[in-house]
């Protein structure tokens, strides 16, 4: 007659149900980690477009409301802060952030190219918005960006409604 023993059995059908939910649990959080990460992603980008939107709608409004006074603005890069209305003057470049929202700190810059042919005889003007992320190696933590270009350009006479 033969004699087994199961007393260490259950011992190991426990640490290996105890092993697969862990592993279990592990992919279940990690799933949960990337969703929110990229859900934060996604909230800060969308927040660093209307930041850059909003600066070519300043951008629009001084074109429009003085053409003389916006094609002054020489070719260069300008630094445009949170509440600003106005370019001011340009810059060697942005490098501190001038808009802080949500815990994030935006740089946002707009460069004025008044000799880029793609534009024609208008002005074409790129607004771009940084921002950092963990993600960011290197020196350049603000790695992140959004940019929109637009071309302005002044209407003779534009047609009455």
């Amino acid at each position: 007659m033969m004699i087994i023993n199961d007393k260490g059995q259950s011992l190991v059908e426990a640490m290996l149900a105890l092993g697969v939910a862990a592993i279990i649990i592990g992919s279940i959080a990690l799933v949960v980690l990337t969703t929110v990460n990229n859900a934060d992603y996604s909230k800060t980008q969308n927040l660093a477009t209307q930041y850059a939107q909003q600066a070519l709608d300043i951008v629009r409004q001084q074109s429009d409301s003085n053409w003389s006074a916006f094609s002054a603005y020489v070719s260069g890069t300008y630094c445009l802060a949170e509440n600003s209305t106005d370019l001011g003057s340009p810059t060697g470049g942005c490098s501190t952030p001038n808009i802080t929202s949500n815990n994030n700190n935006f740089i946002r810059s707009v460069v004025i190219n008044t000799a880029d042919a793609s534009c024609g005889s208008g002005e074409k003007v790129t607004v771009s918005v940084s921002w950092p992320d963990s993600k960011c190696t290197g020196s350049n933590k603000y790695c992140e960006n959004v940019t929109l270009d637009s071309c302005f350009a002044q209407i003779a006479n534009p047609p009455n409604p």
